[in-house]
């Protein structure tokens, strides 16, 4: 018989902390996998950006932007990954990856590119996992939010 005890990470992992992972991993994972369908089939994604967008420059998209962006996604599914194993590097790599998804179509297609909403979602989602992993050792293996006191 197959022993269903949760290991100590699971019972340590804040439920915050799951509720943020699992909506990154959803919102990452299909980012990766849109991305990359959209650099493989680059003609009809191009064909969907023209017929479904206001923009006027859709000529300044390559497969290349969209396998970048693809890209950038896995790296913060792989932050999202460390994170829910309670790894503060995970914190790192997201973040840093985030940052460089909000910069990407700013500097790729110009200051039209940028999305407020995007950023606002970025911010709520970074600051949620601040509050879990900064201020803690260097080697991030220990309890998120441990030595803070609960208000």
């Amino acid at each position: 018989m197959q022993d269903r005890t949760p290991s100590p990470k699971l019972k340590n992992r804040p439920p915050g902390l799951e509720a943020l992972s699992l909506l990154s991993y959803a919102g990452s994972g299909l980012g990766f996998l849109l991305y990359c369908a959209a650099g493989l089939f680059f003609e009809k994604s191009l064909e969907i950006v023209e017929l479904h967008s206001a923009w006027d420059y859709p000529g300044l998209l390559s497969p290349l932007y969209f396998f970048l962006m693809g890209g950038l996604s896995m790296l913060s599914l792989m932050g999202v990954v460390l994170m829910w194993n309670l790894r503060k590097r995970g914190f790192l790599l997201y973040t840093a990856a985030q940052t460089a998804r909000l910069a990407l179509p700013w500097l790729w297609l110009g200051a039209g590119a940028f999305s407020s909403v995007v950023l606002v979602f970025t911010l709520l989602f970074v600051a949620g996992y601040a509050r879990y992993f900064m201020g803690r050792g260097a080697s991030g293996n220990h309890e998120p939010g441990s030595g803070r006191k609960n208000l």
